[in-house]
């Protein structure tokens, strides 16, 4: 088996918050540890553990496979590996447990806050390489720890730089899968409880300006990106100012200052990498300055500058970038009204970017591709292509940030399909793209059945994401309560219900958003407001 943590669950394949529950903390890997007892993990796996002060390995394995004996521990698969769970009732017992000992439960808390940092620098440290789909799989399995870690670091006197580096270690998982606006939530709770002048600040305020720039707060975006480079200026600190700069010239770029954009990424491509910048960031930096010369028509250096990128990315075995490279390389191609070469590209994108939930992704190349086949003549097809990308679009911004550019794209496919169709055709064609989900969506795209993407086959998306999910106003009250902290007995006081009448409509909301545990509502609710 992979290295993997074994954590105690909260529901059916999520992990619990470990610092909430009594659990115990376990990795398993090839090759190494104790011999498992064979209740706690598959034949001929092994199991090495990181037991807190005062246990020994060999205690922390027995007490392990002697609640596995008794289902007191739920073993189940992962993403990864095997991975634990703890019924709530029971969690909630361990917990008292553990407070009745002065400092163990901040103990604990620190312990997982710390093994999370950890596996965050790990995923970060391999990001720009293979096996991007299970890296995304993993932290989406991760997403309770990733949380507790979080919650516990920024509402704990001196923590607070160790959650602002937690959160900014992770801006590829908040940005390329999905999840802007709870990246967005952290770290601007981060920011302000760490004003601090540190490279993790720094860090922060460009991830930050990245995040609110893909849900449409450019001015704040830019504030954030100029204040991170003047900060890691100040620090000395060229990989955190090369990463600022990338901020500030994508700002530029969807904010239709096409020139502007071309000059920022000329000179920063012509630079050339500096010491620490994260190969993502260098190779994103070749793809926007592609990207503004296809805007501008100059589609031969746009090819050029994408062959440079696609080597990079090939010595990598790289997949993120390379997506955004072949989407590139399609616009290139449209520009040159080669339209097969660009469909081919243009479907090689979607499908990279499908496998780790690149959401921001998937709408621009949805938008591309429509445009190639309503030029092709292919009118049902952009129709549809065109109702789901508005779908997608609908989880980041309904307007596409008001680009003049991105919307110009949009509005002339549908003044090519929308006529050759004829109104009524146009609108049935739209709508059934509408109401597919994205990995039928993307199936569409590519001519193929729909099937889930690798993400999808361990851990649903990010229900916060999604504005399809609708709760009843009734239910939405209580799902403002939980996210408030109320029990259920506390929401039905509140609203004047039976304390049944409160747990029906909790099991219901997390029945609704496809969650496991209450903490995962508050998140949902903040993500929503």
């Amino acid at each position: 088996m992979s290295g993997t943590p074994a954590q105690p669950t909260d529901g059916p394949g999520t992990p619990v918050r470990p610092g909430d529950g009594f659990g115990v903390r376990v990795q398993l890997a090839d090759g190494s540890g104790a011999r498992v007892h064979p209740a706690a993990a598959h034949a001929g796996a092994t199991i090495t553990l990181l037991p807190p002060p005062g246990l020994r390995t060999e205690d922390v394995l027995e007490a392990v496979a002697g609640l596995v004996d008794k289902s007191v521990l739920c073993r189940e698969p992962g993403p990864d590996g095997v991975r634990y769970r703890l019924l709530d009732t029971l969690r909630q017992y361990g917990l008292e447990q553990l407070r009745r000992v002065e400092g163990e439960e901040e103990a604990a808390r620190l312990r997982q806050r710390d093994w999370m940092l950890r596996r965050a620098e790990e995923c970060e440290r391999g990001w720009f390489g293979p096996g991007q789909p299970e890296t995304v799989a993993r932290l989406r399995a991760d997403r309770d720890n990733l949380r507790a870690a979080l919650d516990f670091s920024l509402s704990t006197p001196g923590e607070t730089l160790a959650g602002l580096r937690l959160a900014g270690t992770l801006w590829f998982h908040w940005h390329a899968c999905g999840a802007s606006r709870e990246g967005l939530y952290w770290l601007d709770r981060a920011l302000a409880a760490a004003p601090e002048p540190t490279r993790e600040r720094a860090r922060g305020l460009w991830v930050a300006g990245l995040l609110a720039a893909a849900t449409r707060d450019f001015p704040l975006g830019r504030r954030h990106a100029v204040e991170a480079l003047a900060l890691a200026r100040a620090l000395g600190d060229a990989a955190e100012a090369a990463h600022a700069e990338y901020v500030i010239g994508v700002i530029r770029l969807f904010g239709d200052d096409l020139p502007g954009a071309l000059r920022h990424f000329e000179t920063t491509v012509a630079r050339g990498p500096v010491p620490g910048q994260h190969l993502s960031l260098v190779g994103l930096d070749q793809v926007e300055l592609a990207c503004a010369l296809g805007f501008l028509g100059e589609a031969e250096r746009a090819v050029e500058i994408c062959e440079q990128a696609l080597r990079l990315c090939e010595r990598h075995d790289e997949q993120w970038v390379r997506s955004y490279v072949l989407r590139i390389l399609a616009l290139a191609h449209s520009v040159r009204r080669d339209w097969p070469r660009a469909e081919r590209h243009g479907r090689e994108a979607l499908r990279l970017k499908l496998a780790v939930h690149d959401v921001i992704g998937i709408a621009l190349t949805l938008d591309l591709l429509a445009s190639i086949a309503a030029e092709r003549g292919a009118h049902e097809h952009a129709a549809v292509l065109l109702g789901g990308a508005d779908r997608v679009w609908a989880d980041i911004d309904t307007g596409r940030w008001g680009s003049h550019t991105l919307n110009s794209v949009r509005r002339d496919s549908e003044e090519r399909a929308a006529p050759a169709l004829g109104r009524e055709a146009f609108e049935r064609a739209h709508r059934r793209g509408h109401a597919l989900g994205l990995a039928e969506l993307v199936g569409h795209a590519l001519q193929e059945p729909g099937r889930p993407h690798p993400a999808e086959a361990t851990a649903a998306p990010p229900p916060h994401d999604d504005t399809t999910v609708r709760l009843t106003r009734r239910e939405t009250e209580v799902a403002r309560l939980v996210a408030e902290g109320l029990a259920n007995q506390q929401i039905a006081d509140r609203l004047v219900i039976a304390r049944r009448t409160a747990e029906g409509h909790v099991e219901r909301i997390l029945s609704k958003l496809g969650f496991n545990n209450r903490s995962q509502i508050a998140a949902w609710m903040t993500a929503q407001r």
